[in-house]
């Protein structure tokens, strides 16, 4: 066992792709891979150095230096040469997911709301995203005076002009604004500084047991604090090598994440619950049989609520290929925290808590994040009067530590009320307070949900995702899951859900008006059985229709407004007062009675 964890002996990122480089520099720290198994590209530390000095003398040159830079790339390693040649030149990265050219209307909204709110001096990209944007610019605000730069294309020479990291930061210059997901509202740029990066990777390394004999396979966004910090920094950090995918290979065939780990003989890799989930649902079971994961000691879970019965799922569908379960990790952590807050003893089995049925809830099958390291502190808060609850309760969740974050990007009076809170007992010190509902149970946090997303009716609070885990279990031939929304459409307390179909479930894309009937039946008898509660409204609709941050989590807000506009491509759609159903609407309008 490693003690709780080490100081880093590295003052900036900077200094870390130094040491990396003149210490070790055969180390083959970065493998990219295509369909999880073929190397496409890869760096040593010294190869990585020598692109980062490349990268960071084009930057110096151009002036950037102390500016801000969007970074817009497609999967791959040059995002990681920007990334860092941006620390190494003291310029603050801005990444961004790369717009989507057949989807450029939806994804656009997104990147400009970013570039409005960053104001950045320079856009990086590879040659590719650099040309998408060329062809932006009329709808970038301030186009004319950005510098654009391929990466990519700049010239190897440029690096003789380099010696070493240009700006020596300290612990709390601005290493990255890291927008948020925008799970519940819109994304905020959260600043981050090298202090917070340092402190929150020497804490994941020793909590992970992470040693130069680790070996990491990463499918997730780099652009996302989990695959960023998690997936590229961390493995850096602790000197290990990495073997990277894009996501898209994953989404498209989840059996590649695990012939990956199979393949590369991983110890760690990981990502949001729906993940696991995905991969016991859709990897046949002949492909099973091909695996061998039993190298895979450390399979970390976070971004979203864990479910005792998807980790079991799980572990029994692989366990004959050599998963074990003790290998699951359940965390939780934020941006807002740079990655990492709580997580368990490596090796140990996840702490399940069956909390007691209440105020007409059913009884919850809890899974436990674990702890917060030695110099962070984390108390469950009455969000109301600002006072702690006793143990065992649920309340808000607030954060002390090293790694909280300086707060967001100009927004003072945001930062003031998220990172300056106070208990009203007059306590020293400030807290971050995360927005997330969670109770401490013999000193492991156990996260319930998210405080904007409960839904109140009557008097009483329910958890959105007490109710869509219902209504994906009430038919799991026909609903996704994961792929459920449940929210309230009005203040009168008006319960709708909207549920994505297996495509399986599906024949010619068709969904007969008995068959739609049926089932929105069957979904509001399941809710109302179990909770008591009354459905005003069911939505069915095509795969990959309900909106999800890049980790995975359900974008009920986004959800919400796409429903009252109209705007979801339903199957189906059944309202109380409506006169029979409608299927199958190519342009869908939610009609009030």
């Amino acid at each position: 066992m490693t003690t709780e964890h080490r100081i880093t002996r590295f003052a900036s990122l900077a200094q870390l792709v130094d040491v990396r480089g003149r210490e070790q520099p055969e180390l083959e720290v970065y493998r990219f891979v295509m369909d999880g198994e073929r190397v496409v590209a890869s760096l040593t530390c010294g190869q990585l150095l020598h692109q980062v000095r490349r990268v960071a003398a084009a930057l110096v040159a151009a002036g950037l230096a102390g500016e801000r830079a969007l970074l817009v790339y497609t999967p791959g390693l040059e995002f990681i040469v920007a990334f860092l040649g941006c620390a190494y030149a003291g310029v603050v990265a801005v990444p961004v997911y790369p717009p989507n050219p057949a989807r450029l209307e939806k994804a656009l909204p997104v990147l400009l709301g970013i570039v409005r709110d960053a104001a950045p001096r320079a856009i990086l990209g590879d040659k590719l995203t650099i040309g998408l944007v060329r062809g932006l610019a009329s709808r970038i605000e301030g186009s004319d005076e950005l510098v654009l730069l391929a990466t990519d294309a700049i010239p190897d020479a440029i690096t003789d002009e380099v010696a070493g990291p240009m700006q020596p930061p300290t612990d709390t210059t601005i290493a990255f604004l890291q927008y948020t997901s925008g799970a519940t509202g819109t994304p905020k740029g959260v600043v981050l500084t090298h202090g917070n990066l340092l402190h929150n990777l020497s804490v994941i390394e020793a909590r992970f047991e992470h040693t130069p004999e680790s070996v990491g396979v990463i499918w997730l966004p780099s652009y996302h604090d989990m695959g960023l910090i998690g997936g590229i920094l961390q493995p850096l950090y602790a000197g290990f090598p990495v073997v990277l995918m894009s996501p898209l290979d994953f989404l498209k065939r989840p059996a590649s994440w695990l012939g990956a780990i199979s393949r590369f003989r991983a110890t760690t890799s990981g990502g949001p619950p729906f993940a696991f989930d995905l991969c016991t649902r859709s990897v046949p079971d002949d492909t099973v049989a091909e695996l061998d994961l039993s190298s895979w000691k450390l399979a970390f879970v976070g971004a979203d609520a864990i479910r005792e019965d998807q980790l079991a799922a799980f572990a029994r569908k692989f366990g004959p290929c050599g998963f074990a379960p003790e290998a699951f990790y359940p965390c939780y952590g934020l941006a807002e925290a740079t990655l990492y807050v709580t997580g368990g003893a490596q090796a140990a089995l996840p702490t399940v808590y069956a909390m007691p049925a209440r105020d007409g809830e059913p009884s919850r099958q809890m899974v436990g994040c674990g702890r917060p390291s030695e110099d962070s502190a984390l108390c469950i808060v009455d969000p109301q009067t600002r006072t702690l609850v006793a143990d065992g309760q649920v309340g808000e969740i607030w954060v002390q530590g090293p790694s909280v974050a300086a707060g967001y990007w100009r927004k003072p009076e945001a930062t003031e009320d998220t990172f300056g809170a106070r208990l009203a007992t007059g306590e020293p010190g400030r807290y971050l307070r995360t927005g997330d509902l969670g109770l401490v149970r013999d000193g492991e946090l156990f996260v319930t949900g998210r405080i904007k997303e409960v839904i109140k009716i009557r008097g009483k609070s329910y958890h959105p995702q007490d109710i869509e885990t219902t209504v994906e279990d009430s038919d799991p031939e026909m609903i996704r899951r994961g792929c459920s929304a449940a929210f309230l459409a009005d203040d009168d307390a008006t319960l709708v859900v909207v549920a994505e179909l297996r495509a399986a479930a599906l024949k010619d894309a068709a969904l007969p008006a008995a068959h739609a009937a049926a089932l929105c039946a069957q979904l509001r008898t399941a809710i109302t059985s179990t909770y008591g509660l009354t459905v005003s409204g069911i939505a069915l609709t095509r795969l990959g229709t309900v909106p999800k941050t890049s980790s995975g989590k359900i974008r009920r807000a986004i959800c919400r407004d796409l429903y009252l506009a109209g705007e979801l491509p339903l199957l189906g759609l059944w309202r109380r007062g409506l006169t029979g159903m409608s299927t199958n609407m190519e342009s869908p309008t939610v009609e009030t009675p």
